[in-house]
């Protein structure tokens, strides 16, 4: 009798910190089901990589250091968009928490957790089950009612787009990825970021679904938005 046996979980853990990422192989490959498969401490590093890994959930220690943090969250989730980004030693469950989630975050572990909370919050996390507390839900939704009661005003862009990032911009509201834009237009990867990085910087915007929306509020996805097939996919997240 043939038993199948599910895919391990692909993680990958962003730490500067080279004992703190063994020590969490070791727990991982101890708990059956996850497997470590990259690391890395650097955005720049992050940015510069192709993302060749298929990763499940990316861990990004925050080292004491939100700021930091919030960076290593963005680069993490440009490399990997479609993963499942989880904040790890997070010391309160503030406003703070906000933050991460608006960078990009879609759980936090507290840095008094167990490593058995830990590994259970990669597999809820994964599952697509938010661990999150009530406490970070409420603020969440408190800081979008917020945006809401004061939306961005539409003449928000610094500059003016160019011809090559509205269609990138098109092509990210289709829900295609950098590496899929990549192969879509004969560019880099490299290339493909350095767009959507400035695409984002004019945008005055720091996730590609908030550029989205913007696109579609100034009218530059009008095309898109009469197409029903251009409607943003599950891989838009980002």
């Amino acid at each position: 009798m043939c038993l199948f046996m599910p895919a391990p979980i692909r993680v990958a853990i962003v730490s500067g910190d080279r004992l703190f990422r063994d020590v969490l192989t070791v727990l991982f490959a101890a708990s059956g089901g996850l497997e470590v498969v990259a690391f890395d401490g650097d955005p720049a590093s992050l940015m510069d990589g192709e993302g060749e890994e298929t990763v499940d959930v990316v861990l990004i220690d925050t080292g004491y250091n939100p700021r930091l943090a919030l960076t290593r969250i963005r680069a993490a989730r440009d490399r990997w968009a479609e993963a499942e980004a989880v904040v790890l030693g997070v010391e309160h469950e503030d406003d703070g928490v906000v933050d991460f989630v608006e960078a990009g975050a879609h759980a936090y572990v507290l840095q008094n957790a167990s490593p058995e909370g830990l590994v259970r919050v990669v597999r809820e996390v994964h599952a697509r089950r938010s661990p999150n507390s009530p406490r970070v839900v409420s603020a969440v939704l408190r800081r979008i009612a917020s945006l809401a009661e004061f939306p961005v005003p539409l003449a928000r862009a610094t500059e003016p787009l160019t011809p090559r990032e509205t269609e990138i911009l098109e092509l990210v509201a289709r829900g295609l990825g950098n590496k899929e834009i990549c192969r879509r237009l004969h560019i880099t990867v490299q290339t493909v970021k350095n767009h959507v990085h400035g695409i984002l910087n004019k945008l005055q915007v720091h996730h590609r679904r908030e550029a989205v929306r913007l696109g579609y509020e100034m009218g530059l996805l009008v095309e898109l938005r009469e197409n029903p097939a251009g409607v943003p996919g599950p891989d838009e997240r980002a």
